[in-house]
């Protein structure tokens, strides 16, 4: 085994202090309560349209919830590698809402969602029915999920830096 691979192994091996994993903890929950916040106004937006969100699109919104969720997991554990879990939650799930809403989506998998909020504003039709209407609530749920989970990331990323130096 090179000094290299012995020295990562060392520092995965690294447990987490309390302080340290509460603060991770908080980092977490912050992203999912921004996430649940930002599925909320998606609930709103649909009761508004009367849209019935298929089953199949509450199954594939979960996929944001999962990083944060391995990285209470880990913070738990106290294990090292929460710090970057945690990072990288606060990244995908910022990247993932504002590309879906902004850019839109060619996959089809979204629902009325699959068009950018830009083209809600304006009104589209899907599947037949003419759905319009993102408002100041929608924006401010959408912003509000970088605003809330990136600085977590930061804080994440510092931890781990912090702690591959020691």
């Amino acid at each position: 085994m090179s000094k290299k691979e012995k020295e990562l192994i060392e520092t995965l091996d690294k447990k987490l202090d309390q302080k340290l994993m509460r603060t991770l903890t908080i980092c977490a929950l912050v992203m999912i309560g921004s996430a649940l916040m930002h599925d909320g106004d998606h609930i709103r937006q649909a009761l508004n349209w009367g849209y019935s969100i298929p089953l199949s699109l509450w199954v594939l919104n979960l996929t944001v919830y999962i990083l944060p969720v391995v990285s209470l997991f880990l913070i738990r554990m106290g294990r090292f590698s929460a710090t970057v879990v945690t990072g990288i939650a606060g990244i995908f799930i910022s990247a993932s809402f504002l590309m879906l809403h902004l850019l839109g989506s060619a996959t089809g998998l979204w629902g009325v969602w699959n068009y950018s909020y830009f083209d809600l504003m304006k009104g589209v039709t899907y599947q037949g029915v003419y759905y319009q209407g993102v408002d100041w609530i929608s924006w401010v749920c959408l912003f509000e999920v970088p605003v809330l989970s990136i600085p977590g990331s930061v804080i994440a990323f510092r931890k781990f830096v912090d702690l591959k130096k020691k």
